[in-house]
């Protein structure tokens, strides 16, 4: 190849950098990014309620349950959730309350600690949201009272205040162990 086709080519490929050059756009800034917590957000007691995805076995539609005799009445029953008996309980009566969705809509949290499992039955389940960890405060004046006890804070969402729902904290009441009537 000669020279001149060598310049040609350069002086070719100069003007098409200098013509879409000036036309581009730089790249953006790197912005800061936010560390999020991944909640599944459900309603209890007409409050918006997450817990932690990492804190929750399982979610899904309330089983059939085998009744117990002499439990407390919050206790529905036993059911068969991947052939482990697991107690079944309706989170909202628990909690003096009652749930507010209709049955279809109804929805099983199911929650494993030390060997101990429960699945509690809680109202509509919104799905699976990610919260900024800056969101999070200890308010807790917006949750139910019977709620706040097992709610350390909560997240600010979109103007809506979600509390954050501790199992730890339900596995460590003695209300709650004690199931027998």
């Amino acid at each position: 190849m000669s020279t001149d086709n060598n310049n040609e080519a350069y002086t070719w490929l100069a003007a098409l950098s200098r013509r879409y050059g000036d036309k581009a756009r730089s790249l953006p800034a790197q912005m800061d990014v936010i560390p999020t917590r991944t909640v599944v957000c459900f309603h209890l007691l007409g409050a918006p309620v997450a817990i932690l995805l990492e804190e929750m076995n399982e979610l899904f539609e309330v089983p059939h349950c085998t009744r117990l005799p002499r439990v407390k009445p919050w206790v529905k029953g036993v059911a068969n959730v991947r052939g482990k008996l697991t107690p079944i309980i309706d989170f909202a009566s628990f909690l003096g309350g009652r749930l507010q969705a209709s049955p279809k809509r109804q929805r099983v949290v199911l929650i494993e600690r030390n060997g101990i499992s429960a699945g509690l039955v809680v109202d509509d389940v919104v799905g699976m949201k990610h919260f900024r960890v800056d969101s999070y405060s200890e308010k807790r004046d917006v949750v139910p009272p019977p709620l706040a006890r097992f709610v350390p804070g909560t997240f600010l969402n979109d103007g809506e205040y979600w509390a954050l729902f501790r199992p730890e904290a339900l596995f460590g009441h003695d209300d709650f162990l004690d199931v027998a009537a």
